[in-house]
């Protein structure tokens, strides 16, 4: 299953990102809430060297990106969106958009600079995303593919959706991006790390693509305040130039919080290789689904896909991959998907006879997987090597 897949269901679970910025007294203060079903985040610094800016990144185990704040006070964020097709790509260089992005973060410092990069390049990779670039006079920089809007009012709030495709913030029907607005909109805004934590406890997510970590950013003192998992009573402060002065290192969020907090314990319940399903089966129990065709309506494969990739890809463990979807396929029985999740985690395991049962069953109900044709292709050829130097 290609994970890329998951982004389509995310509002139907409940995600939806946001970021916001307020600009006052010279002073500009960012918050960004990750909305996301894995807790495994982590933050890594780059030291600047050659001329280059230091830069702290936050992503999940896969390293790419979905954020990061650099030592000249330019902060981006990344939000999963609907399809827009790119269309202005002829003549433009092709950058893979993570490494456009690094180039950036590691040496511009305004916004105008990066909309005049990224004019250069080919974006169809952002086709359903779109990046969002704060530099430290306030000024912002939308990027939709074709679309590259530079503003700077004193406040902007960000969600999954294009701006270049509404009229007002009144057509936005994403439940928690209203009920942030509304805070803004009642309430006295300032430059503050605390003004803009309210905010972003407004605009986070409890759902099951919940908020996992919030970060506030102060552009002109490089401080960093960090949330886990929407719970706004703790928090922890960073020194971006601090953590830059220690050299190249990275670390988990969870880590940064007390074992005894909520976030932390719901990290540890995730990442519990002895029931690496248990999450799933409170899930499950907590909202008393009682069918399958419930559970499909919802996307939840995608949730069950989520966290069984990440035990087979990023942290490379089959075994309890092979767990997550085997529990998975007792809820769903006739997701084919599912069963071809399963296939590769047993073929990780080199378990053939296995993959091969659970290859084919994906193709009985779902004939024109042409994913399961090819695996069960290689599977034939590995089991051909073996035999041949036995």
């Amino acid at each position: 299953m290609s994970i890329t897949a998951a982004f389509l269901l995310f509002l139907n679970l409940g995600h939806a990102c946001s970021m916001y910025k307020i600009t006052k007294d010279g002073k500009t203060i960012v918050g960004n809430n990750e909305d996301w079903f894995s807790p495994n985040s982590q933050f890594w610094y780059e030291p600047g060297a050659e001329g280059h800016y230091g830069v702290m990144y936050m992503g999940l185990l896969n390293d790419f990106a979905q954020g990061a704040l650099n030592e000249a006070g330019l902060v981006f964020d990344g939000f999963a969106n609907p399809e827009l097709e790119v269309v202005n790509t002829e003549g433009k260089k092709e950058i893979n958009i993570a490494e456009a992005i690094r180039h950036i973060m590691q040496t511009m410092r305004t916004v105008q600079e990066v909309k005049a990069y990224l004019s250069t390049i080919n974006l169809s990779a952002l086709s359903s995303s779109q990046v969002v670039f704060v530099d430290q006079s306030g000024t912002y920089l939308i990027v939709e593919g074709d679309a590259l809007i530079i503003g700077d009012e004193p406040e902007k709030s960000f969600s999954n959706f294009y701006y270049s495709q509404i009229n007002s913030l009144e057509e936005v029907n994403i439940p928690t991006f209203k009920n942030g607005m509304e805070f803004i909109n009642t309430s006295q805004g300032a430059s503050s790390i605390d003004y803009c934590s309210q905010v972003m406890e407004q605009f986070s997510n409890t759902n099951v693509f919940g908020t996992q970590y919030s970060t506030i950013y102060d552009l002109s003192t490089l401080k960093v305040r960090v949330y886990l998992f929407h719970d706004y009573s703790v928090y922890i402060e960073l020194d971006l130039m601090e953590e830059l002065a220690l050299g190249k290192h990275s670390v988990m969020i969870a880590d940064l919080f007390d074992d005894q907090s909520s976030g932390s314990q719901h990290y540890q319940k995730y990442n519990n290789k002895e029931q690496p399903a248990q999450l799933l089966k409170e899930l499950i129990h907590a909202g008393n689904y009682p069918s399958e065709k419930e559970l499909v309506g919802m996307g939840f494969n995608t949730v069950i896909n989520t966290l069984g990739y990440e035990w087979l890809k990023d942290k490379e463990d089959p075994q309890s991959a092979i767990e997550v979807f085997e529990y998975g396929i007792q809820l769903m029985p006739n997701d084919a998907d599912l069963y071809d999740s399963l296939g590769e985690a047993y073929f990780e395991n080199k378990d053939w006879q296995l993959s091969i049962k659970n290859y084919a069953q994906s193709l009985v109900l779902d004939p024109g997987n042409e994913n399961a044709l090819e695996m069960l292709g290689k599977i034939k050829q590995e089991i051909s090597e073996i035999e041949a130097k036995n």
